[in-house]
Parts: C-alpha cells; sequence; structure tokens
C-alpha cells in the first residue's frame, strides 16, 4: 500500500510542470542543507559542552589531589568549599568497603564503579543517563594519609546545557519550517520567471505554420541558455522558411514549364484531329512538334527528378579513382562530334587522379559546355582544361560568347533562372542545368567560381580536391 503511495506520488510529480519540479528540487536541496548545518551546528555545540564539562572534572580533580597532599581531613566539609556551586559539580567520596566520607549537597546520583586501583588510574571522564539526566563523570581513586585508598566520583550535571540545546533545537526547527516554506514560494516564484521565456517560446510556436513562417522569438536579458535556443529556434525558422519559399518557386516554376510543352501537345494534338487525316504537311509538322515538345518535357522531368532526390539525400554519389584528363578528353572529342559549329578545343589537360563520381562529374562538364554552345555563335571558341595544383584541380570552361551581365553572375546557378529567356527558348533551356552542375560539384566539396564580360567572354572555373 505505502509502495502504491510513493510511486502515485513520483507519478503525479513526473507529470507536473517543469517549475514545478524546479521548485521542488531546490526545497529538498535547500532542506537537506539546512538539516545537514543545523544537525552540524547542535553537534558542534554538544562536542563544546561536553568538552567543557570534561575540562571542569578535571580541574576539580586536581583541586581534591591537592588537598589530599595537604593532609586535609577528607570529612571536612570546607574541602568542597572550593567547588564553584552554580556548575552543576557534585563530588562524593567514599572509602574501599563504601563508607561515604563526604558529598556536595544532594548527591544523589547512584553510580557503581569498582575499586580496581590499575583500571581506575586509567579511567576517563564517562557519560550517564540518570533518571533522564544527562550526566558527564569520573570516579578515581586516590590516596590519602588517613583513610588510605579512597574513591572520588566527580559528576557533572549537564541540565542546563541540555536545556539550552533544547531552546536552540526548537528554534532550529522553527527557522528551518520558515526557510522550506519560504524557498518554495521564492523558488516557484524564481523557476516562473526564469522559465516565462520558454511559454513564450511554446506560444510563438504554435502560432508558427506553414502559412505563418513570420513569427519570431524576441527574448530580451542575458545571453543564456534560452536565449541561445530562442536565436537557433529563430534560425531553424529562418532555414524553414527560405526552404518553403524556393519549394514554393521551385513547384511554380516547373508547373509553369511544364504548362507551356503541354499545352504545345494538345494544339497539334487539335491539330491532327482536325486536319491531320487529310492534309499530310499539317500530319507531318503536328508529328515532329509533339515528339519535340515530349522530349523537352521528358529531359525537363528528369532533371527535376535529378534535383527532387538532391534535396531529399536520396541521389546517389558513387565515388572511385579516375583519371580527370581522360575524362575530359573524353567529353571533348563527343562535344566536336555532335556540334560542328563551334571550335570546342583543351589547351591545357593536366594528368591528374581525383576520387569523385564519374558519371556526375562528366554531366557536369556536358551541362557546362552545352552551355557555352547556346550563347557562343557560330565559329566561336570553347575551351575546356584542367591544371593540378597542389591538393586541388581547377578546371576551366571559357567561352568567346555572348557573356553574362555583372548583375546576372550570382542569380545563374538559381533553380529555373534564364538570363536572356528570349534565346534560351529557342534552345531549348530550362534553366535546370547550371542548378544541377553546382549540385553536382558542392556534393564533391568543391567550389565554382564565374568571370565574365558582357558581350565578350565567359570563364567558369571548377576547383575540386584530389582525395576525399
Amino acid at each position: 500500500m505505502l509502495l502504491k503511495k510513493i510511486k502515485y506520488i513520483f507519478n503525479i510529480i513526473r507529470s507536473a510542470k517543469i517549475s514545478i519540479k524546479l521548485t521542488i528540487v531546490y526545497a529538498f536541496m535547500f532542506s537537506l542543507v539546512l538539516l545537514l548545518l543545523n544537525a552540524a551546528i547542535l553537534f558542534g555545540v554538544k562536542y563544546y559542552f561536553y568538552n567543557q564539562a570534561n575540562k571542569q572534572i578535571e580541574d576539580i580533580q586536581t583541586i581534591i589531589t591537592n588537598k589530599l597532599i595537604s593532609k586535609i581531613n577528607l570529612s571536612d566539609k570546607e574541602l568542597l568549599l572550593d567547588i564553584p556551586s552554580k556548575e552543576n559539580v557534585s563530588i562524593k567520596i567514599t572509602t574501599k568497603d563504601g563508607k561515604v566520607l563526604n558529598s556536595s549537597e544532594g548527591f544523589d546520583y547512584k553510580i557503581k564503579e569498582s575499586h580496581d586501583n590499575e583500571k581506575k588510574s586509567k579511567s576517563k571522564e564517562k557519560h550517564l543517563e540518570d533518571k533522564e539526566r544527562h550526566l558527564v563523570y569520573k570516579s578515581v581513586d586516590l590516596q590519602s594519609g588517613k583513610n588510605g585508598t579512597v574513591n572520588v566520583q566527580i559528576v557533572k550535571d549537564m541540565h542546563n546545557e541540555y536545556d539550552f540545546m533544547k531552546i536552540l533545537f526548537g528554534v532550529m526547527a522553527i527557522a528551518d519550517f520558515i526557510g522550506i516554506i519560504a524557498s518554495i514560494i521564492v523558488g516557484y516564484m524564481i523557476s516562473k520567471r526564469m522559465l516565462k521565456p520558454i511559454d513564450y517560446i511554446t506560444k510563438t510556436a504554435e502560432k508558427i505554420s506553414i502559412n505563418n513562417l513570420k513569427e519570431r522569438i524576441n527574448v530580451k536579458g542575458p545571453d543564456d541558455e534560452l536565449k541561445r535556443l530562442a536565436n537557433t529556434f529563430n534560425k531553424m525558422i529562418d532555414g524553414l522558411q527560405g526552404a518553403f519559399s524556393k519549394q514554393a518557386q521551385f513547384v511554380s516554376d516547373a508547373s509553369h514549364e511544364l504548362r507551356t510543352p503541354i499545352a504545345v501537345i494538345q494544339g497539334y494534338a487539335n491539330l491532327l484531329d482536325r486536319w491531320g487525316k487529310d492534309d499530310r504537311n499539317a500530319l507531318e509538322k503536328s508529328i515532329y512538334g509533339i515528339k519535340l515538345e515530349a522530349s523537352n518535357m521528358a529531359s525537363l522531368i528528369e532533371k527535376l527528378l535529378f534535383l527532387a532526390k538532391g534535396d531529399s539525400g536520396t541521389q546517389l554519389v558513387e565515388k572511385k579513382e579516375f583519371w580527370l584528363n581522360e575524362l575530359i578528353d573524353e567529353v571533348v572529342r563527343e562535344s566536336k562530334l555532335i556540334e560542328k559549329n563551334h571550335k570546342i578545343s583543351s589547351n591545357r589537360t593536366d594528368a591528374v587522379k581525383i576520387l569523385a563520381d564519374y558519371k556526375m562529374i562528366k554531366q557536369m562538364l556536358r551541362i557546362f559546355i552545352d552551355n557555352s554552345i547556346k550563347f557562343t555563335p557560330n565559329d566561336g571558341i570553347i575551351d575546356v582544361s584542367a591544371e593540378a595544383q597542389d591538393k586541388s584541380v581547377k578546371i576551366t570552361i571559357s567561352d568567346t560568347g555572348v557573356g553574362i551581365p555583372k548583375e546576372e553572375i550570382e542569380n545563374i546557378f538559381d533553380r529555373f533562372y534564364i538570363v536572356d529567356k528570349s534565346r534560351s527558348k529557342e534552345n531549348g533551356g530550362t534553366g535546370l542545368g547550371l542548378s544541377i552542375a553546382k549540385w553536382i560539384v558542392n556534393m564533391h566539396q568543391g567550389d565554382i567560381a564565374v568571370e565574365s564580360e558582357e558581350g565578350k567572354w565567359t570563364k567558369v572555373t571548377v576547383t575540386l580536391n584530389l582525395g576525399e
């Protein structure tokens, strides 16, 4: 039954608010410190009192011993006159056969001690409880001239000291009770105030949704853990807002790009339905247009899937060692076979091995070369070079094309971004190629730098590490 009650209490505490938990812990620790401190004080006071009592007994023993040496009559009442009456010290002197020779007035302590001289010579102060009285006593055998060996009992009654300790204990108990109550109240107020920013964070977080990412947490005060938590939360929301904005823009742009070929295909399908059965020219034109737009749409979907896999972290990157110069020679050779209207060359290709995904690096090179072909007039020059450095390699794709305006360079890797939209449409561009190329470079921990002069030339430099 008791275990069930304890378990029930623990379950209540476990499900309580953090402020209440902190208050309970604070009050418990404060109470424990108070109890230990009070126990230490009481123990110290008690030790002091007993130590003083022992010194008093030793002093009285010395006085009586000196009087015995002076051969004072042990039955003389003057023997005990030097004993302070306010110290609650009583003395009894008995012979070996138990006859009382002298004693303090009102000595009623029943202390039985044997007359073993050997043991008594080594005796020390002892503690005794007699009728709920706390006593410190010493029983010692001394030699007297007339009575021979006598037993001297010196008893210190600790009644006053224990009364003081009882009062001290009561005062401490009341102070502890007040202190614990005060610690609970103050602890709860402090914990509520300390955790107030968390309530504010919680309420702000509840307001945040996909449709409302403008809310931010403004925690005032010192740069503590809660403020750092709020700043981290704000940075997370900034990232989410940016991601959602890009996603919304991505979906919008993708929908727009897909709408055009679908509309064209529908137009040609309607043309076929109306005239294609009888008009051979309309039939061939419609078939060609549908095939072209279907091819463009398939290419667009393939690029979108590539980027979607990259964003979700499911795009597989298979790194292996290969000769970069051989790959560049292969891509340049294939490009020359496809494109006859431009001068595609490779002025410098240092022999260097890199650890990378072969297919992705080849795809990246094709994207940059195809982009140069689109925006370089006929008979223009396109060069692909590789220069080995200490722990990296620089791949440079340069052309003598139309160039890129300075204000546009920082945007060319954005998805669906097209500098010259009319010219890009003529060449079937979607604005995704450079985004894919940049993603590939980022996945290989590389860097891209673009330099261009509008109307004259463009140079793209990709820096890749040779190792992992």
